[in-house]
């Protein structure tokens, strides 16, 4: 085991007995919601490949479980959960997923400490693709992370928040690994936020990243600051914006010497969330650097939209929805990773909780992606039917 492993775990076991002693000392309100889902799939073209493909099925069972706790000071939250995955047709495949994280939020008078973390194994051509657009391969992925924070109230109106984040991804080894690399990342951050008024505060963030690669002996430090601000138009509607540089270098150790290179990326976020009566919809449009297991930084511009509306008591329909520019950052041995990446994905979902005990999903994604100087886009119509059964609800109050 890893020392950055042994340090995640030991800051996931010290939580939970930090809740076991708070839980000694004031009133306590545990709940356990265990549940069970069956889902089957269909992919036109699960790869997202140029080429003609056979078509994809699959299906999962998925047990889970979800605890929640708190105190007047303590809060805890995880959801631990399994998913039995078989994939045949174009790709033939059997996956086991993990999904683990811990959200513990502890409160004093001027002070919140926040802890972020857990473990989540699944596979590239699900969060990876999405948070990237750029992933070619099916493979399996640990992705590790701890996120401690604290924010402090200096003032009524101006607080500070320190705050680290680790993040460690693991491939599985096989011929599915192909162009896929382990890496890590360490992000330090520091935010300044004052409010200027109960429906205006601005903030000033400085931070610093290093994406790391072992097997390619590539380090990339990530320098910047951005400014934001938040305007409440109503209860209801809200404007947040940010932006800002980051400096780039990167260096790669050779065989005849060190390469380094440096690079500006100006970032930025926008964001408009409006809440209704009986649903939410949220607009984005930013540019951001994310790491990626092709050996490199993916800077990534994309317009997101997200929605949901409540029809009735049990009927629920969302939808979510981006369009992105992808370009490499880091300087990459791989030509066909150097060209422009466009991704589409769009993804109307409607969930009916037809008993207390039963709710029903379906699903329909759909996916294109669009390389530079390609004759062809690669496009796939997904669709998904998901039966989840909530068994009674176990809670305990101290």
């Amino acid at each position: 085991m890893t020392v950055w492993r042994a340090m995640c775990w030991g800051m996931v076991m010290g939580s939970l007995l930090a809740v076991s002693g708070q839980g000694g000392a004031r009133a306590a309100e545990w709940s356990i919601e265990p549940s069970m889902s069956v889902r089957g799939e269909y992919h036109s073209n699960l790869l997202l490949a140029i080429e003609p493909q056979f078509s994809t099925y699959a299906y999962w069972i998925s047990p889970a479980v979800r605890l929640i706790g708190a105190t007047e000071t303590l809060q805890v939250s995880s959801r631990l959960a399994f998913d039995y995955v078989e994939y045949y047709g174009e790709r033939d495949a059997k996956i086991y997923n993990l999904h683990f994280p811990l959200s513990v939020q502890y409160r004093q008078d001027r002070s919140l400490w926040e802890f972020n973390g857990g473990l989540n194994r699944d596979n590239t051509l699900r969060s990876e693709l999405i948070e990237t657009g750029v992933v070619l391969t099916f493979a399996q992925r640990n992705a590790w992370s701890a996120a401690p924070a604290w924010t402090y109230s200096l003032t009524d109106r101006l607080s500070a928040r320190t705050s680290y984040q680790y993040q460690k991804a693991d491939y599985a080894t096989g011929s599915q690994r192909v162009f896929l690399f382990d890496y890590e990342v360490h992000t330090a951050t520091e935010t300044l936020s004052y409010s200027l008024r109960e429906t205006d505060t601005v903030r000033l963030t400085g931070l610093f990243t290093r994406f790391s690669l072992p097997d390619r002996n590539l380090v990339a430090d990530t320098y910047g600051a951005q400014m934001g601000a938040t305007h409440a138009f109503s209860d209801h509607l809200t404007l947040s914006a940010s932006g800002g540089p980051l400096f780039i270098t990167n260096r790669l150790d050779t065989r005849i010497g060190t390469l380094e290179d440096t690079s500006t990326v100006w970032v930025f976020n926008g964001n408009l969330a409006q809440k209704f009566e009986r649903g939410d919809l949220s607009l984005e449009i930013a540019r951001d650097i994310f790491p990626s297991g092709l050996g490199l930084l993916i800077r990534k511009d994309h317009v997101l939209l997200k929605g949901s509306y409540r029809v009735t008591d049990h009927l629920t329909a969302s939808i979510s929805g981006q369009a992105a520019i992808i370009n490499p950052v880091l300087t990459s041995d791989l030509p066909f990773f150097s060209r422009d990446t466009r991704f589409f994905h769009i993804d109307p979902h409607v969930r009916w909780h037809f008993d207390e005990y039963w709710a029903l999903d379906m699903g329909y994604t759909y996916s294109r992606r669009e390389i530079e100087g390609a004759p062809r886009s690669g496009e796939s119509h997904a669709v998904r039917l998901m039966v989840t059964y909530f068994p009674l609800k176990f809670s305990v109050s101290r």
